[in-house]
């Protein structure tokens, strides 16, 4: 069973493909046929004579209608969606265009457009081998307007969705949910609901290897854990999600393996299939990864060719509205106690997603000051958990600024922010 946010192998499955645009259509055209074959069902259910009264008869021009229009906005829709994609990829970094492919929106959107063209067409086909009824008829003629009403607010859903779908504030909003969803699932656990790894494995462990060359995208603890108590194993999870693994690299240090071989090869099987790796990584469980992202947008907008720093002092801002909520160092309950994995790093993230941006806008006060002034704050809501990593950071910033900017005021600027840091974590960690 997952706890604390983090979730179990199928269950992460399971919603990786509810996610799928694929998924959602087939199952509003499954609704849209089953809608279409009700109306036969209940022929004999309704009087016959209600259909003449109620204008049944015209079901089959609306229908018509219906089947011809739903198949023409299908096709629009597919081709927005396509240029929405190609439009993020290029003002933001291909890594976001994921999150638009999983819009819900756009996807609920297209899946109402085909279930409406499939009601419509099995309607027709129906209605022409005459298989309906005069009550027949009238359970049609109901089910009809219901799905003219859904597709009209389908319809003003996606046109008030098309205004900024795929645009880089939209795609930016998009990251910064994600991440700030991601990094607070994992602050509830930092270490995944098993006990903090200090250093390395010891040396007496057996090593479970990567299957494939990829990156982590999900570990399955409480399958690990299951397995664990089985066997009587102490398990390092040392490949968290967003780790790069390969045939070489360990995904698993393992204790107390039996001295069987055959039976300690069908046991590092099993573990090795409770850590997901796939070609790319995941927003989900990774939420340096989101930070990745967030920083190539603004390295992007720092590229001569584009040379928007706004847009960069916005993601720095958006990175300090993310990091904000992580304000304390905390050990939860432990879950799994024969399960053992590294921690989040404040510094690892740190470093992902502004130190890009220090190098890219060396010659720019104002990125330089902006990310000054992020580590400033950081380091006043959270001096324990960035402070000594701010300071550091903040060094490798200025030596950017340095040698980037040309004029002594702004260096001098640039040079102050950074010394307040440095006074401001000395008065919480005096050695940090």
């Amino acid at each position: 069973m997952a706890r604390r946010g983090h979730v179990g192998r199928l269950q992460w499955r399971l919603r990786e493909l509810l996610q799928r645009l694929w998924v959602r259509v087939t199952a509003f055209a499954v609704l849209g046929l089953v809608s279409a074959i009700l109306g036969y069902l209940l022929k004999d259910a309704i009087p016959s004579g209600l259909a003449g009264k109620i204008g049944a008869d015209a079901i089959g021009p609306i229908l018509s209608i219906i089947a011809s229009s739903m198949l023409t906005v299908t096709t629009f829709s597919l081709s927005i969606l396509t240029a929405a994609y190609a439009t993020a990829s290029s003002s933001t970094t291909p890594r976001s265009v994921q999150l638009l492919v999983k819009d819900s929106v756009s996807q609920t959107v297209l899946a109402t457009f085909i279930g409406a063209f499939v009601f419509s067409l099995v309607g027709l086909i129906m209605l022409k081998t005459e298989l309906y009824g005069d009550g027949g008829r009238v359970a049609l003629f109901f089910a009809t307007l219901l799905i003219v009403l859904i597709v009209v607010v389908s319809l003003l859903r996606w046109i008030n969705r098309l205004g900024e779908l795929g645009l880089i504030g939209d795609m930016m909003t998009r990251v910064e949910d994600t991440t700030t969803t991601s990094l607070r699932n994992r602050l509830e656990s930092p270490w995944m609901g098993a006990n903090p790894l200090r250093g390395s494995p010891p040396p007496d462990c057996m090593v479970v290897p990567a299957p494939v060359v990829g990156h982590v995208q999900n570990c399955d603890m409480a399958t690990l854990s299951d397995l664990a108590e089985k066997h009587e194993l102490i398990i390092y999870v040392t490949a968290t999600p967003g780790d790069l693994v390969h045939l070489r690299s360990a995904l698993i240090h393992v204790r107390n393996l039996p001295a069987d071989q055959d039976q300690a090869e069908a046991i590092r099987a099993e573990l090795a299939a409770c850590i997901t790796v796939r070609p790319t990584r995941s927003f989900e469980q990774d939420p340096r990864f989101g930070f990745t992202v967030l920083s190539e947008t603004a390295q992007r907008a720092l590229s001569p060719a584009v040379n928007d720093p706004g847009t960069a002092v916005a993601v720095i801002t958006r990175i300090l509205r993310i990091l904000s909520i992580w304000q304390n160092l905390h050990r939860p309950d432990v879950d799994y106690p024969r399960l053992y994995a590294a921690e989040l790093s404040a510094e690892e993230m740190l470093r992902d997603s502004l130190l890009p941006l220090a190098r890219d806008g060396a010659s720019n006060f104002q990125v330089q000051h902006a990310l000054q002034d992020c580590l400033i704050a950081l380091t006043n809501l959270a001096p324990q958990v960035f402070g000594p990593a701010a300071v550091r950071l903040s060094d490798d910033c200025l030596e950017y600024a340095m040698d980037g900017l040309s004029l002594q005021g702004q260096r001098d600027q640039v040079r102050r922010r950074a010394e307040q840091l440095s006074e401001a974590a000395a008065a919480v960690v005096p050695n940090g």
